[in-house]
């Protein structure tokens, strides 16, 4: 499965990347780059942090959902009462933070 994780903090990218281990992951800082990321190559799903400079993670939400075949999304959030946004911004999973390994493969393979 290939996967892409767009948060602004590298740290968590790189826990999201080793909890997906097995997986093609690929990583995006920005909204921006995600959405370059996204039309120059084919991802099963993607995995976005809501709180992102500039570019926030539900208006990423809503440009993916705006392609001809999207993917996946998932979101990561702290704030649990962004839920209902994400879902309306056309997310498919959202995950609260702090998330475990098994609650974040659930949400990939479900």
């Amino acid at each position: 499965m290939k996967l892409l994780v767009v948060d602004d903090d590298v740290h968590i990218r790189r826990i999201v990347a080793l909890y997906l281990r097995g997986h093609d992951v690929a990583e995006a800082a920005t909204g921006e780059e995600a959405l370059a990321r996204l039309a120059g190559d084919h991802f099963d799903a993607v995995i976005v942090d809501l709180i992102l400079p500039q570019f926030g993670g539900l208006r990423l939400c809503r440009k993916i959902k705006e392609s001809a075949a999207p993917p996946r999304v998932i979101v990561i959030s702290g704030d649990e009462q962004l839920r209902d946004d994400a879902r309306e911004a056309g997310a498919d999973a959202f995950l609260a933070k702090p998330f475990t390994k098994d609650d974040l493969a659930a949400a990939v393979s479900s």
